[in-house]
This record gives structure tokens, C-alpha cells and sequence, in this order.
């Protein structure tokens, strides 16, 4: 990575989940650091305590916890969490020792302050990894539900972007909403799959009905806009079933929704490794969706749908902009429009082709091509190079 004269880098990553957890961000830091330490970079990560899980031993890696103070429901008690879990991060950190670089994982929003105050505080270069469109979304979501902390907390976040010595964002839009609101410089490193995670296929599951199996597997959010599905295999339950397999805020809202038109769905709890592989399976067509009234998720790709591309899944797109051009690009799936007729009718039209659904498209080779974490984490080790001036 560095020349003979140059130290190894010493890394510092703070992030709000990190392995044995399971979530998006965890399987991307997990792959990207399996390549830094094979580049000879030494990484401490810094998160908050897991819940008891047993710590994984990773050669190279060390990992710190700090106190998570829970899992609040109301937004004045996640707000004092966001903050204690700031303040307790910080001496954490500087108890690891000198850096080169501190890496600051966005969201969650607390580890973007405590990351620029350590950095500033070790004289690293500070690093802000760009997952989803910070500010933009707090106005789209209204999650603060505050006239008065909206606009403090988007001063904020704007002074660390435009104060970070880089910013990684996941997609090209939110690369460039980056720039405009002033973040320089600004480099695009994608989710994507860890193909070493993936030794299994999707196993062939015998059908004995003519039913559309419909899956959603995810968070079940705010973001997602699952209420379109549900209310569309309501006039189709005859025809169609859906599973929803996943956690989220609005789980009980959507098992209402449901309940009270009837609609033919299911709803299981998340699952991991072989059972993920054993609901593709049951499915015809895997849902990819986030609500088309936030204009952020024009730039936004859901982690999911790398992993539906590399099994070779057909997706039913409730999507636009950049996840849109990649199910196209891909030839997954179809891009349906995001209202009720237009789902009605895509998903009574793939009832008629249930079984010739066997080669979907080119998702696999676009995943190995474009959204390799191994060829993306030897991106990452490149522009943090770049940042610290070693020569490759």
C-alpha cells in the first residue's frame, strides 16, 4: 500500500454497527476491512455495545465498545441517546491511540460529531462515509418534528461535511448533493456484495399452485412505502400472496393495513444466512422499494438489492432514479409505476409467467463487474492513500 519509508496507516472507524451485528452497514465494514488489514492498515473500530453478543475475533482488527444506553421509542429519549452516545464515544476514542484517519459512518448522526472532534483532537484526517442524504431527509422525513431543531441539527451536519477532509458517499447523487452543499473533496464508493459471505445457491423449491409468491425482505419503515403493496394484493387475492420478512416501525401499521382489507399477507420475523437463501427461493419476484414522495431516494439504492442481483432474483422495482437505472441496466426485473393501478397490473401480469422465470437477467456478472465489496475496499484503501499522500 505505502512505500518502504512510509508507516503503516493506522485507521480508526466509528460506526453504529459492526459485527457480530447484522445490518447493511456492518457487512460493508466488515468486507472493506478484511481488505485494509490484508493492505497492512491498522484498524480499531469503535461502536456501541451490542447486547451481549460474543465479539468476533478479527487478526488485525480491534474492536471497542462504548455504552448504548438502549433502544428508546420516543423521539426525546432517541434524541438523549444520539447525544450521550456522542459524549461517551469521544475519551473511548482517544484511549485507542495516535491516528492517521478517522472514519465517521453517517448514520447514525451522532458518530459524525464525535468523529470530527476526535479527529481534531488525535490531528487526524477526518472521513465521512455517506450513507444516506444528511440534511436532506430530515426535512423529507420530518422526523425531528421540531421548527426549531430541523434547522439547528442541518447547520450542523453542513459544517462537518464541509469540514471533512473527505467525504465517501454510496451513490453518484448523493456525491453530488455532497459538493453543492460544499463537501470537498467528494469520492463514490457503492454498496455492493461480499461474494466470499456467499457460498450457497438458492435452493429449487417444487410448486403445486398458481399462486404469485411476492416477497418483501427488509426493514419495514417509513422509507419503504409498503402500504402500495399491501393495498394492491387486496384486489388481487385470488391471484397473489406476499411475505414481508423483517422488523421495523411500521410493521404493526402495515399488519393492521392488512388486516382490515383482508389482503393476503404474511408477516415473519428477520432471518439470516440459509433461510434468507429459502425465502428467494419460495419467491417469484422480490419487491425493491422506497416511497416516491422523498426527493432524495432519486439517488438512493437500498443495500438489498445488490444481494437480489447477485442470486439472480427478478425484482419488482418501486423505485426511480439511480436503483432504477440499475435494475434496467441489469435486466433484473421491472421498474413498475408507484401507484395502485400500476402494480395491479404488473403483478397480474407476472402471474401468467410464473415458471419461465428461470434466467432473470444479467444481475450476477453486473454485481461482480460494479458492486464487488473486495474491488471497492481496495477503492477505499486507494483514496485514503490519496488523502495521506502515500504512493501506491
Amino acid at each position: 500500500m505505502s512505500s518502504s519509508n512510509s508507516p503503516a496507516m493506522k485507521v480508526l472507524l466509528l460506526t453504529h454497527s459492526y459485527s457480530p451485528e447484522h445490518s447493511p452497514p456492518q457487512r460493508r465494514w466488515k468486507a472493506f476491512l478484511q481488505v485494509f488489514t490484508a493492505k497492512g492498515i491498522s484498524v480499531c473500530v469503535v461502536a456501541p455495545k451490542n447486547g451481549g453478543l460474543p465479539q468476533e475475533n478479527e487478526p488485525g482488527i480491534k474492536v471497542v465498545r462504548y455504552p448504548s444506553f438502549g433502544r428508546p421509542k420516543r423521539l426525546a429519549l432517541k434524541a438523549l441517546r444520539s447525544v450521550l452516545q456522542s459524549a461517551a464515544s469521544i475519551p473511548v476514542c482517544l484511549m485507542t491511540g495516535r491516528k492517521d484517519v478517522v472514519i465517521a459512518t453517517v448514520p447514525a448522526l451522532s458518530t459524525l460529531l464525535s468523529g470530527y472532534i476526535v479527529s481534531r483532537l488525535l490531528g487526524a484526517k477526518f472521513v465521512v462515509d455517506l450513507r444516506d442524504s444528511w440534511p436532506n431527509l430530515l426535512s423529507e422525513s420530518n422526523v425531528l418534528r421540531s421548527s426549531f431543531l430541523e434547522p439547528l441539527i442541518t447547520r450542523i451536519i453542513l459544517f462537518l461535511l464541509r469540514h471533512a477532509d473527505l467525504v465517501v458517499t454510496v451513490t453518484r447523487g448523493l456525491g453530488e448533493v455532497a459538493k453543492a452543499q460544499g463537501a470537498k473533496p467528494v469520492t463514490v464508493i457503492s454498496n455492493g456484495v461480499d461474494q466470499a459471505n456467499y457460498t450457497s445457491a438458492v435452493p429449487h423449491i417444487h410448486r403445486d399452485d398458481e399462486l404469485l409468491n411476492v416477497l418483501y425482505l427488509g426493514n419495514l419503515g417509513l422509507s419503504q412505502g409498503l402500504d402500495l403493496v399491501v393495498r394492491a394484493v387486496a384486489g388481487l387475492s385470488n391471484k397473489v400472496r406476499v411475505r414481508f420478512v423483517g422488523d421495523g416501525t411500521e410493521r404493526e401499521r402495515l399488519q393492521q393495513l392488512a388486516a382490515s382489507l383482508n389482503a393476503p399477507v404474511e408477516f415473519l420475523h428477520p432471518v439470516r444466512g440459509e433461510q434468507v437463501l429459502e425465502q428467494y427461493a419460495w419467491a417469484d419476484t422480490c419487491v425493491v422499494s422506497l416511497r416516491p414522495d422523498w426527493q432524495s431516494f432519486e439517488h438512493t439504492i437500498p443495500s438489498k438489492l445488490y444481494e437480489l442481483l447477485y442470486f439472480d432474483r427478478h425484482i419488482t422495482g418501486l423505485v426511480r432514479g439511480e436503483a432504477a437505472n440499475i435494475i434496467a441496466a441489469s435486466a433484473a426485473g421491472n421498474i413498475v409505476g408507484q401507484d395502485l393501478g400500476s402494480l395491479m397490473e404488473h403483478l397480474e401480469n407476472l402471474r401468467t409467467e410464473i415458471g419461465q422465470q428461470a434466467h432473470r437477467g444479467n444481475g450476477p456478472n453486473w454485481v461482480v463487474e460494479h458492486a464487488s465489496l473486495e474491488r471497492l475496499g481496495e477503492k477505499y484503501v486507494h483514496a485514503l492513500s490519496t488523502l495521506l499522500g502515500h504512493h501506491q
